[in-house]
């Protein structure tokens, strides 16, 4: 199922399902490939040990049983050559007082007497000691042909082992039988004290998987291995079928019960110890529960980091989100504070950033409309004086440009006829202004108001920066009317009149809508030394000319009075040098 196909309805729900959830899977993966691993050591290791174990108690047992062997051996070898005779007499007096057995008998297929009345029936006293001394002598030169396997017996004297021992003489022919009894327990005597019995129950099996010993009491009942029908002890029984020796383990995790098996070499016996599960298993199930606590508390701690650390991002998104909204209203307010220096900060510095463009933008838009060069509108917005709604008095130089004749001019024209031909004009106009700094302060019909703010310059290279603007634009009239006439619309012809003075500059509105203009009289007479200029003409007031006199050529000069102003004035009409 893939979980990136659901729905999240927040940031929040995505990456906690996103990061704790593949956290968790690792986790638990890691942790239940070493728990099999863990796991599958004990079992081989308990399984090596329980080997060993039953190797070495079936080794004592065989020692034990085969021990009555080794003493034959060691009396027939240590006769040999030797005059005296050993009789059975002897022999099994010797094995009698051996530890662990119960009795001894000897069964000679046949005697002395039986062979002197059978073949010899008149013999003398002399032939019969010699008859006896030969019969004696093929005894103690006799030999082990071969060992029956033990038979087990359970009667009054308790659990017994019998095993035939057959004895054969000098030219290979069988003298005898030697039947040995021995005590069960006996033969268990140091396999108890091995360590390997115990399991919770250890018991030893014929070929057959009949009981011979069990330490479980409560089997006592219990007759053959398998007879239950219990799933372990079949599985028990048909490994044995194949190998010598292993182990099997029940179902379960950890399994009920484990058992190991052993066949002896010398003695068609199995040795099988049981063991509870729990047990053996016992630390690797205490390491499983320590891992999964591990693991639970693992990934609670991986919880709250991932939730601590994401909630302060999934904050800052918000808080984003939530300021990103304010200023599609209009609402800039203070920058969001940047607490990281991660890619979220950086996400953050440049929100503030954008917020900040988009606020300088909007104010530039605000303060100086569409009527300023952008660039010069930055220059404007780094004076601290012209970004508040107020202003301060100083001295600056305004342009003033009209066309000359316009009202009878557009009396003859359809009103898109006029607007068409104003636009066109004033794009010009406009282009040319911006180019030079100037700042349109307003549009009056066909006239443009414009004022250079001396700022960082000195008065004198603001008055020259208008007289260049007024001739740029006397000089693209030719350009202008050339376009009209393609149009079929009339030529135009401009006046211009620049003056400098006191004004008072800054923002004029309110929060909601301002403009960066000029107030005060040098603005009314710039006005009135426009509406003496004539077509084509830039007349300039004796206090511009001042400043650029020595960049500028004097064509005509006159003396006249102004409505407003108490003193006549000079006008100069101007052109390039």
């Amino acid at each position: 199922m893939d979980i990136t196909r659901f729905r999240f309805k927040t940031l929040q729900a995505r990456l906690l399902i996103l990061l704790l959830i593949p956290v968790v899977v690792i986790l638990l993966l890691g942790g239940v490939a070493s728990f099999w691993y863990a796991r599958g050591i004990m079992l081989d290791q308990w399984n090596e040990s329980a080997v060993v174990k039953l190797q070495r108690a079936a080794h004592y047992i065989e020692m034990r049983l085969l021990k009555p062997v080794d003493l034959l051996n060691a009396l027939f070898q240590a006769s040999d050559g030797d005059a005296s005779i050993i009789s059975p007499e002897q022999v099994t007096g010797f094995l009698q007082f051996m530890e662990g057995v119960v009795s001894v008998e000897y069964e000679p297929l046949r005697s002395p007497q039986s062979t002197r009345e059978r073949g010899m029936p008149d013999m003398g006293y002399m032939d019969r000691m010699n008859a006896d001394m030969q019969w004696g002598m093929r005894f103690f030169r006799s030999k082990i042909a071969s060992v029956s396997g033990p038979r087990y017996q359970a009667g009054k004297d308790g659990q017994t082992v019998t095993m035939r021992i057959t004895l054969s003489g000098p030219s290979e022919e069988i003298l005898g039988h030697l039947a040995i009894r021995m005590q069960f327990d006996y033969l268990l005597k140091d396999i108890l004290a091995l360590g390997w019995w115990q399991s919770d129950m250890a018991c030893i099996v014929d070929e057959t998987g009949t009981y011979m010993a069990h330490t479980n009491m409560t089997m006592a009942d219990r007759r053959s291995l398998g007879g239950s029908d219990d799933p372990l002890e079949q599985a028990i029984l048909k490994k044995m079928d194949s190998q010598s020796f292993g182990t099997v383990t029940s179902q379960g995790h950890p399994p009920d019960m484990v058992a190991g098996f052993y066949k002896l070499d010398q003695v068609p016996w199995t040795i099988i110890m049981f063991a509870d599960g729990e047990k053996i298993l016992g630390p690797i199930v205490t390491y499983r529960n320590v891992l999964a606590f591990g693991i639970f508390v693992l990934a609670v701690l991986v919880l709250i980091l991932i939730r601590f650390h994401m909630c302060r991002m999934v904050g800052q998104i918000q808080q984003l989100s939530t300021k990103a909204e304010e200023v599609a209203d209009g609402d800039y307010g203070a920058p969001i504070p940047v607490e990281s220096r991660d890619e979220i900060g950086q996400l953050v510095e440049s929100f503030n950033d954008m917020v900040k463009g988009l606020e300088e933008r909007d104010h530039i838009r605000n303060s100086f409309g569409r009527y300023v060069d952008p660039e010069f509108a930055r220059t404007l917005m780094k004076h601290p004086e012209a970004g508040q709604l107020g202003g301060s008095r100083r001295k600056a130089v305004m342009l003033m440009s009209d066309i000359r004749g316009f009202t009878s001019l557009s009396e003859n024209l359809d009103p898109e006829l006029i607007v068409a031909l104003l636009n066109q004009y004033f794009s010009h106009m406009i282009e040319i202004i911006q180019s030079h700094h100037g700042i349109i302060v307003d549009f009056y019909g066909d006239a443009i108001l414009v004022f250079f703010d001396p700022l960082d310059e000195p008065l004198q290279d603001t008055a020259w920066r208008a007289v260049r603007c007024a001739f740029a634009m006397q000089e693209k009239m030719p350009g202008v009317n050339r376009e009209l006439k393609e149009q079929d619309l009339p030529d135009l012809a401009m006046g211009i009149g620049i003056h400098s003075g006191q004004v008072v500059v800054g923002n004029i509105g309110s929060r909601t809508r301002t403009k960066y203009g000029v107030v005060g009289p040098a603005v009314n007479v710039t006005s009135r030394i426009q509406a003496r200029a004539e077509k084509r003409q830039i007349i300039v007031s004796e206090s511009v000319l001042e400043k650029v006199k020595h960049r500028v050529s004097v064509i005509d000069s006159t003396e006249v009075d102004l409505k407003g102003v108490d003193q006549s004035m000079t006008l100069y009409v101007i052109e390039p040098d």
